[in-house]
C-alpha cells in the first residue's frame, strides 16, 4: 500500500457513528495511515508473519500457493469482520430511537432482517474458512483457482476481500444468496505484486460454476474499460477499500459524489439497492494500464 500513499497516508472509507453524525450520515473517505489501514488483529505476529511469507517477502509470480495465501487472509478478514458486526447488534437496535411508531417498526424489521442475513453469512465464512484451514495445513493447493489481472502501475484502489458473487459484469444473476443451501464464495486483492500490479481473484474448484462465470463476464471487459469495472467492483461491495491520494483527488467532483453514493448505498441495509450493481453506469474514470490477464487452474476454455 505504501506504492500508492502520499506522506504515509491512504484515503479509506471509516464507517463510524462520529463519521457519520459529522457529515450527516454521508461516508466520506478520510486520510488514514497506511499501518492502521492494512492491520486487522486476526492472527498474532509469529503466525501471521510465518503463513504470509511466501506474499509478504517475495514477489508476487501467481502461484497456486500465493493466490491461496491471499484468498485465505481476505476470507480471514471477512470473518473477522462479520464477527465484529454481531457483536454490535445492541447498538443498531438503538436505530429507531427518536422516530415515529412506523418508522420504528419498519427499522426494526429491517435490522431483524439484517441481523439473519448476518448470521447466515457468518455461518458461511466459518465454513469456507474451514476449508481454507484444511487446504494450509496440508499444503494441497491442486484445487485452488485463480485469474489473474497485471497493471503496469500499482493499482490505485487496493482492497481484500471476500464474498459471494450474485450477478456478473453483464448483469446476469449467478446465485440466489437467501438460498438456503452452500453458495459459491470467491476472494479479491488488489496490490502491488512486487514489480507490477495485480489483482486476483482465487477460489475453488467446488465453486466453478459460479466464480468462472462472474470472471467470464470479467474477461470480455476491454483493457479500456477494466478500472472502471474493478471500482465498480470494489465500492460497490467492499467497505475495506484503500485508494491513492492523488488517484482520488484527480477525479471530477461529479465522479467522486457519485463513488461516495455507490458506497454509503451499498453499506446501507435500509437503502435500496441495485437489482444489476455491476453493469457500466457510464462512470468515466482514469485507464488502468493492462499488461496482461492470465488464469491458474483452470485454462478458459476448458
Amino acid at each position: 500500500m505504501n506504492r500508492i500513499a502520499r506522506d504515509g497516508h491512504v484515503y479509506a472509507f471509516i464507517p463510524t457513528i462520529e463519521n457519520l453524525n459529522k457529515n450527516a450520515g454521508k461516508l466520506d473517505p478520510v486520510l488514514v495511515g497506511v499501518h492502521s489501514a492494512s492491520t486487522f488483529t486476526g492472527f498474532c505476529s509469529v503466525h501471521d508473519d510465518a503463513i504470509f511469507a511466501p506474499v509478504e517477502k517475495l514477489s508476487f509470480t501467481a502461484s497456486a500457493e500465493q493466490c491461496f495465501l491471499l484468498g485465505y487472509r481476505a476470507m480471514a478478514r471477512e470473518r473477522y469482520t462479520k464477527e465484529s458486526s454481531v457483536r454490535m447488534s445492541s447498538i443498531r437496535r438503538l436505530a429507531d430511537r427518536g422516530k415515529g411508531v412506523d418508522r420504528q417498526i419498519e427499522v426494526q424489521m429491517l435490522n431483524q432482517l439484517f441481523e439473519y442475513g448476518l448470521a447466515a453469512g457468518v455461518e458461511d465464512t466459518i465454513a469456507q474458512m474451514e476449508g481454507y484451514s484444511s487446504r494450509l495445513m496440508t499444503g494441497d493447493y491442486g484445487d485452488v483457482r485463480a485469474y489473474v489481472i497485471e497493471t503496469v502501475d500499482p493499482p490505485p484502489v487496493m482492497c481484500s476481500a471476500g464474498w459471494l458473487p450474485s450477478s456478473d459484469f453483464d448483469g446476469n444473476e449467478l446465485q440466489d444468496i437467501a438460498a438456503p443451501k452452500r453458495l459459491a464464495a470467491m476472494t479479491v486483492t488488489s496490490m502491488w505484486g512486487g514489480t507490477k500490479g495485480a489483482i486476483v481473484f482465487q477460489w475453488f474448484a467446488q465453486d466453478d460454476d459460479v466464480c468462472r462465470r462472474f470472471i467470464g463476464s470479467l474477461d470480455r471487459v476491454d483493457s479500456a474499460g477494466i478500472g472502471a469495472a474493478l471500482v465498480r467492483l470494489m465500492f460497490e461491495h467492499f467497505e475495506n477499500v484503500h485508494i491513492s491520494p492523488d488517484w482520488w483527488e484527480g477525479l471530477p467532483e461529479l465522479t467522486k459524489s457519485s463513488l461516495i453514493h455507490r458506497m454509503a448505498r451499498s453499506a446501507n441495509m435500509f437503502a435500496r439497492q441495485l437489482d444489476k450493481p455491476l453493469i457500466d453506469d457510464g462512470l468515466a474514470l482514469p485507464e488502468w494500464k493492462i499488461e496482461g490477464r492470465f488464469t491458474i487452474g483452470y485454462t478458459r476454455e476448458g
